[in-house]
């Protein structure tokens, strides 16, 4: 039986994540603290217990300057013993009736590898998403210094960045959440009132998760993060061709998205590499 849950299927939630993504459960407990909310999380029992899970985080289409209301649908998962059993598609035309009764545009998500592609496919879900994701080489030490400010509000910087683009917009409590989540999970921020970059260090290698500065000043940030680090290489996923010394570029797809009004239906056709970036994984 497919429903939305309540907090008393919160333990069988924990135990449906943990076994499909192998979290700990003080890192399901880290999101289920800042973003359960029962009535928009999806479940199906079979036999008496929670059998499959999927959340939908609450957000905004950004298309063509107009903000249309829509879910992003996030871990979505089945225990191994009940899979096989289409519970999964039940959840995806639940999800889609619940947005469209609650008068939402658009679902999006980021499929967790290739071949889930064709499987969203199947249920109405277009791949409008894109990104540029670039391999540099370290250059110079930089001047500009983009200290932390405390002050900040990541999701008005985050606005401002692409604002000329479409894009998937997180309100404010999301973005923020996200910025936590990164550095929970050991990554670091680096930010001044003309944007943040969110990153981390492995080996030789500066990952950049999402960047909001200008590409105007983009490489003197770059090179600022980049101050007493040991890292030669950078890889960055960026909306724009960042001004820097590249070695090499590819545009990679990076997320569906799933009309379900009849005006989603018409704009939809107008999106040309749409913007996703924070996904939280």
């Amino acid at each position: 039986m497919v429903r939305l849950s309540t907090n008393n299927d919160i333990n069988g939630i924990i135990s449906v994540w943990k076994e499909a993504f192998g979290d700990s459960e003080n890192d399901i407990r880290f999101f289920l603290d800042e973003h359960f909310k029962p009535d928009n999380t999806v479940i199906s029992e079979c036999e008496g217990e929670v059998a499959s899970v999927l959340f939908l985080l609450e957000g905004d289409m950004h298309i063509a300057g107009k903000d249309y209301s829509s879910y992003y649908l996030y871990a979505a998962c089945t225990l191994k013993k009940f899979r096989g059993r289409g519970m999964m598609s039940d959840m995806l035309d639940f999800s889609k009736n619940i947005a469209y009764e609650r008068n939402r545009h658009f679902i999006a998500l980021k499929p967790a590898e290739e071949s889930l592609y064709n499987y969203y496919s199947r249920f109405g879900y277009q791949s409008v998403f894109s990104k540029r994701k670039s391999f540099f080489k370290k250059t110079k030490t930089g001047t500009q210094t983009p200290e932390y400010d405390s002050d900040l509000i990541f999701s008005e910087l985050r606005n401002n960045a692409y604002s000329q683009y479409d894009y998937f917009k997180w309100n404010k409590d999301s973005v923020d959440f996200a910025v936590k989540h990164h550095k929970y999970y050991g990554g670091e921020i680096f930010s001044n009132r003309n944007g943040y970059i969110l990153c981390s260090f492995d080996d030789n290698v500066l990952y950049i998760k999402e960047n909001t500065f200008s590409r105007e000043v983009l490489s003197d940030v770059i090179d600022y993060v980049l101050t007493d680090k040991e890292a030669e290489v950078i890889c960055g996923e960026f909306p724009f061709e960042a001004d820097y010394d590249c070695v090499s570029t590819e545009i990679i797809k990076s997320g569906m998205l799933l009309p379900v009004s009849e005006e989603a239906d018409v704009i939809i056709k107008t999106l040309n590499n749409a913007y996703l970036s924070l996904t939280l994984d």
